[in-house]
């Protein structure tokens, strides 16, 4: 009967890299375990932490683990892979994400977006920061452009120490401008700093990160695009080194697995149409921030300083239609999707969008889509 193996799992699920690896080890271990797995104790068991002598008397067969915790867990001298490695030291296997990939994918993204100024935001003293930042600067440098990059302090700070730094980079910069953030926190942090100097996202800085963790990318407003990483797949394949290391079918050496960038989650962070009219940006702005609320012409004309015949030519020149025309266009989008992404009765969502009447929101509906809300729903919503 063949042995199950006892494998520690040290693997931080609290970050989509870690959740994705988590599930990548656990495929393989489906089709080719049974494997037993040591977990860290949760948080609340705090006087319940796992120590050495606590894993050795487990009598574990190998350890998949971060990098920063390695070092120690080397002494129970069993076979060890480590992940996401700041700086690879290559005397152990080691998962490493694909930062040059990233930092290309993002410079294509934003370029095929019509950007003529971009930007990176990462951290200074991050080998992978850095990494990132050369491939993006490099792939802009080929289209005939320059990246404007935050170099703030020696030190990696907390984004509240970081953060008037930043703001002042920001306002420095030319807009419109593509922004590439070295992952998905910094891209949340710096949306932030976007909505309180009141900069529109995506309208005057469209942002895109790195990881596509949906907890994170969601919660933005608006929501964040993002790379994705394959770190399931990269999970799975040390899950198989391991597994070999541990049967003695291969050393435990200086292999490096990578965790590719596999393509680009496109969310309402970069849904942008370049537009270099200041005022048309603020229109658009307003346009997208109270696409739930019954708003008419008159409130987006007055969000900027024109009038409603210039206001009305500059969107003909820079979107080569009416004021009306894109706001119909904003709020039937946004109806669409609460039609297919929610379980909101039709009625609710009239509501939410103005409607008093169920019969006029209907209507209106179908005058821009040639379809009601209820033919929308079903045939855009799987059974």
């Amino acid at each position: 009967m063949q042995k199950t193996k006892r494998i520690i799992l040290f693997l931080d699920a609290s970050r989509g890299f870690g959740r994705g690896m988590l599930s990548g080890v656990a495929r393989y271990s489906a089709l080719n375990g049974p494997w037993n797995f040591y977990r860290k104790p949760p948080a609340y068991l705090e006087k319940e932490q796992s120590n050495l002598e606590e894993l050795q008397t487990w009598n574990p067969d190998g350890i998949i683990c971060s990098i920063a915790q390695a070092e120690e867990l080397t002494q129970l001298d069993v076979p060890i892979i480590g992940y996401d490695p700041g700086t690879y030291s290559g005397l152990i296997p080691c998962v490493a994400s694909g930062h040059a990939e990233a930092g290309r994918l993002a410079a294509q993204h934003l370029l095929d977006l019509g950007h003529r100024a971009f930007a990176f935001c990462g951290f200074n003293t991050l080998n992978w920061s850095q990494e990132r930042c050369r491939a993006f600067c490099t792939a802009i440098e080929e289209a005939g452009a320059k990246v404007h990059i935050y170099r703030g302090s020696a030190k990696n700070t907390a984004w509240s120490q970081d953060e008037p730094h930043i703001q002042e980079w920001i306002k420095s910069i030319p807009k419109p401008v593509g922004m590439f953030c070295v992952n998905d926190d910094r891209a949340a942090s710096l949306i932030e700093s976007c909505r309180i100097l009141e900069y529109g996202v995506p309208e005057d800085i469209s942002v895109i990160g790195v990881d596509d963790d949906e907890y994170i990318c969601e919660l933005q407003n608006p929501p964040l695009s993002s790379i994705r990483i394959a770190s399931e797949q990269a999970g799975y394949d040390a899950a198989a080194l391991l597994n070999q290391i541990i049967d003695g079918k291969e050393e435990m050496s200086s292999q490096r697995i990578i965790a590719h960038a596999t393509g680009i989650t496109p969310r309402q962070s970069t849904d942008v149409l370049m537009v270099k009219n200041t005022e048309v940006r603020k229109a658009l702005r307003f346009i997208r921030e109270n696409v739930n609320q019954p708003i008419r012409v008159s409130d987006v004309i007055a969000a900027t300083a024109l009038s409603h015949r210039t206001l009305n030519e500059h969107f003909h020149s820079e979107l080569g239609c009416s004021i009306v025309k894109q706001l119909t266009r904003a709020r039937i989008d946004y109806i669409s999707r609460l039609l297919t992404d929610t379980d909101l009765r039709i009625s609710e969502i009239a509501a939410a969008v103005g409607y008093e009447d169920d019969r006029h929101f209907s209507r209106y509906f179908k005058r821009a889509t040639t379809l009601t809300p209820q033919a929308y729903r079903r045939k855009l919503t799987p059974p």
